[in-house]
């Protein structure tokens, strides 16, 4: 059951980004622009995009930013509710 609902966040995540259709991310860029700026699938595919189509480097490295936030927040919030687990083989 966990793996199931991860691969559906994870396979939503990569539709909203526009990994299974450009049409998407455009969409979802001009009706709820905050899905994909919280969206890691789209923060890489956007970081990638922005290598290829700029010359300067200004969006690549907001999007790397974003993603060392976003998983410093993933490592901090999993320490804290992985710390408060006892086994009792221990």
């Amino acid at each position: 059951m966990k793996i199931g609902i991860v691969i559906s966040i994870t396979m939503l995540g990569s539709f909203f980004s526009g990994m299974m259709g450009i049409t998407m991310k455009y969409i979802i860029d001009t009706n709820v622009p905050i899905i994909n700026s919280i969206n890691p699938a789209s923060m890489i595919t956007d970081g990638l995009y922005s290598l290829y189509y700029y010359d300067t480097l200004n969006r690549f490295w907001l999007d790397v930013s974003g993603l060392i936030i976003f998983s410093a927040i993933m490592v901090i919030l999993s320490w804290i509710s992985l710390r408060r687990q006892k086994y009792d083989s221990i």
